[in-house]
């Protein structure tokens, strides 16, 4: 079969060309050469996809060299990786840079960074690295473009290398980019005048970098605009050495102190705060003091600048969001080991914290009387009784220091709650001990405090970076509401659970609303828009629903409505999407695939779509996949880290597991996808589901079923809900027994 396309020179010279598709690749470069008149070795010379930017090679010519495909001819990778690594091991460092650019060009190939790579080139780069100073514009684009270049050859070969590759010497060649001035004139975009008069007398431990940039954002550092920040590369270098190896965490925690780190997590440059947070997290997760390293980190505002970031990340930002949902698991994990100790009565600390507690809320003609704090003990005028409402972990000694929090801030509301109780009927009276330790114990879960981190999260709630010791304070107004719930529902003592039962749903549909709560006050709002009042009525809706009756209209109604929502996923799968495809796949960047209208087949392509042609016909897709062949389906976020193949990294990725009997190989295969959006990733993995033979069964098919059941049911109790004081039976109404004779008889008087 022949092929036909066209081929160009670097110059710009091209012409029309026709090769048939079993020629080898070193015989379609030798003609392509003899037609433009190019002298050299066939090895030397390689062809470029134009469209793709890959070089050929024999593993993807197939993807590569298509009809109508436009192909550069170019040195070969092995000869430019070469070549590079010659100039910048022969020309003197201020004639290097141009070359730099240029290895930072090809370096997004795969086949350049691996020949770049066993060629040693890095060990050129990083030879420019340390020796190169850092205090001239000149040296400044050096350093960038070589750390740029290293950090994407890296990539490729897998960023654990990086410690077989870094020695100390270049270790601390790296930290001293980060703390340099160029880096963070670069990053922040303060000229070298402002920063050398004014940065040392202005900028204190409780100040934030970003407060004194402010008046100078407009400002821009010297040097060439498409010059990258080096320090956005080098922080991305030591974050990957501190995770790795131990030895490294040593090193670069003698050298780096968290403030040099800190002032890279700006709203202005969303690449460098992703790196510098990177790094906070693995530095603050080493720590065997994590509270003494948080508090250094307070020391220098990271809360704030978090905060600022935070203002800023859009949904594209995967990896920025998960950096801030780590940071927010570490700082919130702080509270675990308070949390899992429990009050000890012979320590002088703990019952210290309680003496202040009576002391605070009781007057003197009552401070005896500890039984008007609420304690469940009936024994609370002893240590031992006292402690044993906080025996139970978590939320153990956690709930005695929140109690503690409460009653040194918010003393007045305290004091007066406490009285208040005293007031009232002792079995009316809303204990506030007990209420305090299961109030802490509903926040810790809620947050999940006690959850390892040990994946992708990108769930963080912005109102955890929204002061310094936000649990207490979400505790504080949280111990409030459930005071005003217990007097909403005229509790009673032996009523106690139920309100905590109700105090979980405010919490629950506060923290799990579609709006996300940036603040105190917000938190607050929330709650408040959360009645006792509210949670009846949705109780006694839910009642409604799980009525007998309903229950079995339900019933009838679910595989109808299944089987509507089952045969909607496969109309999306029709209809055909594009997928991204793993960094392991280097030959390609997309997916376009869509389902045969007779559901028997999978046609897909690499890509092929594009903005002129955004949803390709079956006809032009030139791969197919029988349903029949494929064995299974892989949500990559369901598999381990460590059982992971490289590149099976993204959230949103799934693989399908196939096994095409007829081909010679017989091996099962993965076909990899990596959906763009979370709603189409939902759809696909339904719609192969279904092929299968299963219902569509994630949250989102749950949710579609779920309100098509509801539509459904509330249309057909149209006719019976307009009487009033009609209420559905709990059960359907008895038949009565059959009677003796059928015989009628009609009395016309």
């Amino acid at each position: 079969m022949s092929v036909k396309g066209a081929i160009v020179t670097q110059d710009g010279k091209g012409s029309q060309w026709e090769f048939l598709s079993y020629d080898s690749l070193p015989k379609i470069i030798s003609e392509a050469l003899q037609k433009f008149n190019i002298e050299g070795n066939v090895d030397d010379w390689a062809l470029m996809n134009e469209k793709t930017r890959r070089f050929v090679t024999e593993q993807n010519r197939e993807e590569e060299l298509h009809q109508g495909v436009v192909a550069t001819i170019k040195r070969s990778p092995a000869r430019l990786a070469e070549d590079s690594i010659h100039i910048l091991t022969s020309k003197p460092d201020h004639e290097i840079s141009l070359e730099l650019e240029n290895v930072v060009k090809y370096a997004e190939e795969f086949s350049y960074a691996n020949e770049f790579y066993k060629k040693e080139g890095v060990t050129q780069l990083l030879d420019i690295v340390k020796r190169t100073p850092i205090f001239e514009s000149m040296n400044c684009s050096i350093l960038a473009h070589s750390l740029q270049a290293l950090c994407l050859v890296m990539e490729y070969m897998g960023t654990e290398l990086w410690t077989k590759i870094l020695d100390n010497m270049a270790i601390k060649k790296l930290t001293e980019i980060v703390k340099s001035r160029e880096a963070r004139e670069k990053v922040l975009g303060v000229q070298d005048k402002i920063r050398t008069n004014t940065m040392s007398s202005t900028l204190t431990r409780n100040s934030s970098i970003r407060d004194f940039d402010m008046q100078n954002r407009d400002n821009k550092a010297a040097g060439s605009e498409n010059e990258p920040p080096m320090a956005q590369f080098a922080l991305a270098a030591i974050d990957c050495v501190v995770r790795f190896t131990d030895a490294g965490f040593e090193l670069i925690s003698s050298l780096v102190k968290p403030s040099d780190v800190i002032m890279f997590i700006t709203d202005t440059n969303i690449e460098c705060a992703q790196y510098a947070l990177a790094l906070i997290n693995a530095l603050f997760a080493k720590q065997e003091n994590k509270q003494q390293f948080y508090h250094e980190l307070l020391d220098w505002n990271i809360r704030v600048n978090v905060e600022k970031v935070i203002r800023v990340v859009k949904p594209e930002h995967m990896d920025l969001s998960h950096h801030i949902s780590e940071f927010q698991l570490l700082l919130l994990g702080l509270h675990k080991d308070a949390a899992l100790k429990p009050v000890d009565p012979k320590e002088e600390d703990h019952m210290a914290m309680l003496e202040r507690v009576k002391i605070q809320a009781l007057s003197e003609h009552n401070g005896s009387e500890w039984s008007g704090l609420g304690f469940s003990s009936e024994s609370a005028d002893t240590a031992e009784g006292r402690a044993q409402d906080f025996q139970q972990c978590p939320p153990g000694l956690l709930a005695l220091q929140c109690i503690n929090h409460f009653v040194q801030k918010h003393y007045d509301r305290h004091r007066e709650m406490v009285l208040d109780q005293l007031s009232r009927e002792k079995d009316r009276q809303c204990p506030f001990i007990r209420s305090a330790v299961s109030v802490t114990g509903l926040l810790y879960q809620q947050l999940r405090i006690q959850r390892d981190y040990i994946g992708v999260e990108i769930d963080f709630l912005p109102v955890i970076f929204s002061q310094d010791n936000i649990f207490f304070e979400l505790f504080s107004i949280t111990v409030q509401l459930f005071n005003t719930t217990w007097h909403e529902m005229f509790a009673k003592t032996s009523d106690f659970n139920k309100v905590v039962d109700v105090v979980k749903e405010q919490l629950n549909m506060v923290f799990k609303g579609e709006k996300k709560i940036s603040s105190t006050e917000d938190f607050k709002a929330a709650l408040k828009a959360v009645p006792f009042s509210k949670i009846q009525e949705q109780r006694l809706k839910s009642l409604e629903k799980d009525s007998l009756p309903i229950i079995q209209l339900r019933k009838k109604l679910k595989p109808e409505l299944q089987d509507l929502v089952n045969r909607q996923r496969l109309t999306i799968l029709e209809a055909g999407e594009v997928f991204n495809v793993p960094k392991s796949n280097k030959r390609h960047r997309t997916l376009f695939c869509r389902l045969s209208s007779n559901h028997k087949t999978l046609h897909y392509g690499y890509d092929i779509a594009n903005n002129d042609n955004p949803c390709p016909s079956i006809d032009e897709l030139p791969e197919k996949l029988n349903v029949h062949d494929i064995e299974g389906i892989i949500l990559w976020r369901d598999m381990k880290n460590k059982n992971r193949p490289r590149g099976w990294d993204s959230p949103l990725g799934f693989s399908l597991e196939y096994n095409q009997s007829t081909a010679m190989d017989a091996a099962t295969k993965t076909l990899d996808f990596i959906s763009q959006t979370v709603e189409v990733f939902s759809y696909w993995t339904d719609g192969i589901n279904v092929l299968q033979k299963k219902d569509a069964s994630n949250e989102t098919a749950k949710q579609h079923l779920s309100m098509l059941l509801e539509m459904e049911i509330k249309i057909r109790q149209l006719d019976i809900l307009d009487i009033e004081g009609l209420h559905l039976p709990e059960n359907p109404p008895s038949i009565p027994p059959i009677p003796d004779n059928f015989n009628f008889h009609y009395n016309f008087n």
